[in-house]
């Protein structure tokens, strides 16, 4: 099992390795990671990254995919308010702008040599993203993403594995039953598929959940229920997401986008509302480990959040704490 941490090139990130992959080298190396997950941000000069550095790839998350993917111009236009806001997001106006997107993603993970790429089995708009009444059913989301993958993979030299990535909101691959996991791979036509199990986005789903004992065993729980298609868990983002509080407090607003007064207003405010919902902290109970008694995957990624280098040293060391009792570097 390879052990990645993970980075993007968001400044932020960029920042906290004083825009010098050497840095990121050097941690990766003192706390013996194998390498990294890059979400790889538009406009960035990709050749800077040492080739060795990427095993997977984050794709693009774009949310909202409905609309742009069956072409319904009206609601573009009710969310995104305009033409131009429509292409900025997307690149284009139509679904083709996603499909283009995507190859140059699966380009790029061919040009680091990835062994993976993962894509969010997921989507929302902002009248849902608070309250969780999503209109559409999960099935309807299976449908379209393995659809666009589809799409996306009849032209493209990557030949890694496309791994499928578990979300929070209703109308999203959740992980609640293993038909969700059987009608995906029942539907897209790659040869090399597999799930990554993020554990936080677990956690996100249940609100009863008090403390991360409580969640661990949800945890397991989860997927214990998927039975023999547990064998199709090849990744893990590990995390820990005790949000509960804030997102039975979250649901009784009744107006989050009051104040917004055009399309990226919403948009900020709706990011920031997921961050807090998904908190990327890391486990602390060894108990976690147990994990790893259901499924063998191939790629773990401490997927943790930072605002600096000491607080992902800090991270790292209390998850590497709990997962094997070693949390300093050597």
């Amino acid at each position: 099992m390879k052990q990645l941490l993970n980075i993007s090139t968001h400044d932020v990130d960029l920042e906290t390795i004083g825009h010098d992959w050497s840095t990121a080298r050097k941690l990766m190396e003192n706390y013996h990671f194998d390498g990294y997950e890059l979400y790889p941000v538009t406009g960035y000069a990709f050749e800077e990254i040492p080739l060795d550095l990427v095993t997977g790839l984050h794709l693009r998350f774009f949310v909202i995919i409905e609309p742009i993917w069956r072409g319904n111009r009206q609601r573009l236009l009710e969310i995104f308010d305009d033409e131009e806001t429509i292409r900025f997001f997307y690149g284009g106006l139509d679904k083709y702008a996603l499909v283009e997107a995507y190859r140059e993603q699966l380009a790029l993970a061919h040009h680091f040599g990835c062994e993976y790429v993962v894509f969010h089995v997921s989507q929302c708009e902002f009248e849902y993203v608070y309250k969780w009444n999503c209109p559409w059913t999960w099935q309807e989301t299976v449908d379209i993403s393995a659809e666009i993958i589809n799409e996306v993979t009849q032209e493209t030299p990557y030949q890694g594995l496309i791994l499928f990535e578990n979300l929070w909101w209703p109308g999203s691959m959740r992980l609640d039953s293993p038909a969700e996991v059987e009608r995906l791979m029942e539907r897209v036509d790659y040869p090399h598929c597999g799930i990554i199990l993020d554990t936080g986005h677990i956690l996100n789903k249940n609100q009863d959940l008090r403390n991360e004992a409580e969640g661990i065993s949800y945890i397991l729980e989860t997927v214990s229920n998927l039975g023999q298609l547990r064998s199709l868990v090849k990744g893990v983002h590990l995390s820990c997401s005790l949000s509960a509080e804030y997102v039975k407090q979250s649901m009784q607003i009744t107006e989050p986008f009051r104040e917004a007064k055009n399309f990226w207003d919403r948009f900020i405010i709706a990011h920031d509302h997921a961050s807090k919902i998904d908190q990327h902290d890391p486990f602390e109970d060894p108990a976690i480990a147990g994990l790893f008694d259901l499924v063998s995957p191939e790629f773990l990624v401490f997927e943790l959040t930072y605002r600096d280098m000491a607080e992902w040293q800090y991270k790292i060391e209390r998850q590497k704490r709990a997962i094997d009792g070693a949390g300093g570097p050597v």
